[in-house]
């Protein structure tokens, strides 16, 4: 990032993290630290968009069983999980693609895994003896909105390799909430930031920041 636009940034309010818009294309997809999810956890983050379908996160334990896919399926959020003991799935809520903010929480317990949207919850307990989200070491980051390229030639590295051919989510997300293993506290997470670059604004709109597809928007 340029020394200008990070200096530009407290002037304008925006946080990196706070709040920012996926466009949906074949490039777009924000990434943020590890999720150390371990036995217990949460996972939170609020989401607005006017598409049906689409990635709205996903992590693994680097490509052996463990994931967490959350998506959007017909304006369904649907949570799709493997601790070691086959695929399972939970599903809530409906027409959440109105255009308007919704609050999804991913919460473990054990063996036990809850998803709720907008306070709506369901929840499961996974099959096996041994529920721990593989190892923080060799698990990946955290991807939202979709999966980064590199990804195609190495599916080998991917628990859920199907998750690569999901469409991306488009709209506005803000407030990637965890608390974990690492930090029990909640606290909202930061961006990766790579490749940032500040392009001129349009003319209806404050400036803001785009790296290929993915953009902060005072929109947000």
């Amino acid at each position: 990032m340029r020394p200008a636009a990070a200096a530009l940034l407290p002037l304008l309010g925006v946080s990196l993290a706070a709040c920012f818009v996926l466009e949906g294309s074949q490039t777009s997809y924000a990434q943020f630290r590890k999720w150390d999810a371990g036995l217990n956890g949460t996972l939170e983050l609020e989401f607005k968009t006017e598409q049906p379908n689409g990635l709205l996160l996903y992590t693994d334990d680097g490509g052996t069983y463990d994931f967490f896919e959350l998506k959007l399926v017909e304006g369904a959020l649907r949570l799709r999980y493997n601790l070691g003991g086959g695929a399972q799935m939970l599903t809530v809520g409906r027409d959440l693609n109105d255009g308007h903010w919704h609050k999804v929480q991913v919460q473990r317990r054990g063996e036990r895994t809850t998803l709720s949207v907008d306070g709506a919850s369901q929840s499961r307990a996974s099959r096996g003896k041994e529920f721990h989200f593989g190892r923080l070491a060799t698990n990946s980051d955290v991807f939202v909105g979709g999966m980064p390229a590199w990804y195609n030639t190495k599916l080998t590295l991917l628990a859920l390799p199907s998750v690569i051919f999901e469409p991306r989510f488009g709209g506005a997300i803000r407030n990637l909430v965890y608390a974990d293993d690492e930090v029990s506290v909640p606290r909202r997470q930061e961006m990766v930031m790579k490749d940032f670059k500040v392009i001129p604004p349009p003319s209806h709109a404050l400036p803001f920041l785009i790296t290929t597809s993915l953009y902060l928007h005072p929109a947000c």
